[in-house]
């Protein structure tokens, strides 16, 4: 259903109703204010006369079975045409919240029980481009909750992408497939239960395709229907409320209600969400140990915090997944525990957390808490403009994980790999995305928080004012790496290459061959080129001290058959015996992009940097910046520089610069150029 063909429509059917067009005229003059603001999240409020109707309307099951029903066709006005959908009717809305506001009533007099018609909301959804379905539960706004309808609201009027902001708890649910969706939704409302006389819990739902292509849907579970203070003021919260617009019916109530009213109201009549909230994914399994400490609640398989002490217990989390030192641990973690059961029946464990303490579990994770504090502060600033970053509001429209290109005439199989291959949350706990490990040491926990606190807020700006991606690696091997080598091919200002050192010289140009050999054979000056083992000591954690003894210059070596079966293994490639690697394509700071690989069964060109790391090794080769020899004896010799991906921040470069008297904003400032330091 085209939006315009909608919105004709709509105009049409106005035209013959004079009294609903007056009102729809009156509501996109209707008085607002915002009253409350998270982050980019805003809750407004309008005053609305022509809504007493609904508000004031009573609910007791005597009067709604006494009076006739307004949504059956046999009592509406003749004005009132539809258009019919499957089982339904769309039908302009008599007394709007907004402009081109939509009611979609069943055909059939039944009451309002979503459990059963996910799907028509899915679908609705999907079909009605350019609005926001959503669903009123019988105890949750519903003035008419003998006769199961939805409404569909202008997509401007409902921010779903940006409402982890906001301070109610919700549900989110997103992925392409709408019948999918809708079982998701589906299963996670039957798990809530239902109410002690067999009702459905009390519960908003919103749907939108958004320009992504995904499909989103938000559960906002209720405590209950109106806060005790109705009716002074009137304030009796339907979907419309509770995703970001209050309606008020006198010009008192509109005046009154206040930021500090509003959250009182919120409170009671929904469950509260952590400020700034992101979602982790902590781990997937069969089955998932947890204990939970403090007070919870329970709604469908979430269990949602009640206030700041409460954490719960996973057994067997996974630790550097695919990665040398992986291992499982038991882990605390703060906040609320969400449950998601996968198409192939597996539950993976999300976390729900304020970013700041998101930061806390982070920052002594990738970092050893014993670092350096000024360098603790730096990586407090680019984790959270990362994470940010990461969050729905930035999501690009498009963005494209595997790449192919066959224009040389050769097998080439190009991929990265980036913050969109999560769906049911923001991001991962492990080293994918950032290592994140709940609840820190209690004897490092009041440090970490000094060091929240005394960056809090603060985030990366680059010179046109937006979030910028902050990279970070554990060591750049003496030069740093460009964005567009090792991800999308997309180039920003603020990840230049050049040399880690200050006064900086000019980097030799390592994307030649004979330049990449001499650099990375030799052992040119800069902060992380031979760190003080105290300080090395003070910044990594055990697993990674465990790993190797240099960072900046390493050695690994493979016979030719020890290789071919880890690139075997590791690719799913039988390629024979490896007789050649050959560099086709190198980065500013000469880490390879395009590897060829030529065996006597197959030849094929792979990159980018981290799938080669992973072909090359039966976990993780510590960079690609390599060059290639062979032994006397026929074996592969591989002499690399530095460990990571080498974009952005060099945690033991910045280590050394922390270490040498450097603040944080003179690390930052080194690391990415052309940026600004700013409180989001």
């Amino acid at each position: 259903m085209e939006n315009k063909d909608i919105l004709r429509w709509i105009g049409d059917s106005l035209g013959v109703w004079p009294e609903a067009a007056a009102r729809h005229r009156d509501v996109a003059q209707a008085r607002m204010k915002v009253i409350a603001d998270y982050g980019p999240f805003e809750w407004r409020v309008t005053l609305l006369p022509a809504r007493k109707v609904s508000t004031l309307a009573a609910l007791d099951d005597n009067t709604i079975a006494r009076r006739k029903c307004f949504l059956c066709k046999v009592n509406r006005p003749a004005e009132q045409c539809g258009i019919v959908w499957r089982d339904y009717e769309i039908l302009v809305n008599p007394f709007p919240i907004f402009p081109n506001h939509l009611t979609i009533v069943e055909l059939s007099h039944t009451p309002q029980h979503i459990v059963g018609r996910l799907s028509d909301m899915a679908a609705l959804a999907d079909e009605l481009r350019g609005f926001t379905v959503i669903y009123n539960g019988a105890h949750s706004g519903a003035s008419a909750p003998d006769h199961f309808h939805f409404q569909a609201v202008p997509v401007e009027y409902v921010d779903l992408r940006q409402y982890d902001w906001a301070p109610v708890y919700s549900r989110r649910f997103v992925g392409r497939d709408a019948s999918a969706l809708a079982a998701d939704v589906e299963r996670y409302i039957k798990e809530w239960g239902f109410t002690q006389d067999g009702g459905e819990m009390p519960m908003n739902i919103a749907m939108e395709r958004l320009p992504d292509g995904n499909l989103m849907a938000r559960v906002v579970p209720r405590r209950c229907h109106r806060p005790k203070c109705y009716p002074h003021p009137a304030i009796s919260p339907g979907a419309i409320d509770m995703f970001g617009t209050f309606v008020t019916v006198s010009l008192e109530d509109f005046d009154i209600l206040d930021r500090r009213m509003l959250e009182d109201i919120l409170a009671e009549v929904a469950y509260p969400n952590p400020a700034h909230a992101i979602h982790i994914g902590i781990m997937t399994a069969e089955n998932i140990r947890v204990s939970l400490n403090g007070h919870y609640s329970k709604v469908g398989d979430s269990y949602i915090a009640e206030d700041d002490d409460c954490n719960f217990v996973l057994e067997d989390v996974p630790v550097g997944s695919q990665f040398h030192w992986e291992h499982t641990e038991r882990r605390a973690y703060p906040g609320t525990l969400e449950l998601h059961r996968g198409a192939d029946g597996l539950l993976t464990a999300v976390n729900v957390v304020a970013m700041e303490r998101y930061l806390e579990g982070v920052i002594g994770a990738e970092m050893s808490p014993d670092s350096p504090e000024e360098l603790l502060k730096a990586h407090t600033v680019i984790s959270r403009s990362w994470a940010f970053k990461q969050l729905p509001k930035y999501l690009p429209v498009e963005s494209v994980d595997i790449s192919t290109d066959d224009s040389c005439g050769e097998d080439e199989y190009i991929k990265w790999y980036d913050h969109d291959d999560h769906i049911d949350f923001d991001v991962c706990a492990d080293d994918h995305c950032q290592r994140y490990l709940g609840i820190p040491d209690p004897a490092y926990a009041d440090k970490l928080h000094s060091i929240i606190c005394a960056t809090a807020g603060e985030v990366l700006l680059d010179k046109d004012g937006r979030l910028c991606d902050t990279r970070f690696s554990k060591c750049c091997g003496g030069a740093f790496e460009e964005f567009e080598y090792c991800w999308e091919p997309m180039h920003h200002s603020y990840l230049e290459a050049a040399l880690d050192r200050i006064p900086e010289h000019p980097l030799p140009d390592l994307r030649g061959e004979d330049e990449a050999r001499r650099w990375i054979l030799s052992a040119p000056d800069a902060f992380c080129a031979a760190p003080d083992v105290a300080v090395l000591r003070s910044v990594l954690n055990r697993s990674d001290l465990d790993t190797t003894p240099d960072f900046y210059r390493w050695r690994v070596e493979y016979t030719p058959e020890e290789l071919s079966d880890i690139v075997r293994i590791r690719s799913g490639i039988d390629f024979g015996q490896i007789t050649d690697l050959q560099t086709v394509e190198r980065g500013k700071s000469g880490r390879i992009v395009r590897l060829r690989i030529v065996g006597t069964k197959r030849t094929m060109i792979v990159g980018k940097e981290l799938e080669i790391r992973r072909w090359l090794s039966r976990s993780h080769l510590y960079s690609s910046a390599f060059v290639v020899s062979r032994g006397a004896d026929g074996r592969f010799v591989l002499n690399g520089a530095g460990w990571g991906h080498g974009v952005g921040l060099c945690q033991i470069g910045a280590a050394v610069m922390a270490s040498e008297g450097f603040d944080y904003r003179s690390i930052l400032r080194h690391y990415f150029s052309n940026t600004t330091i700013d409180r989001y």
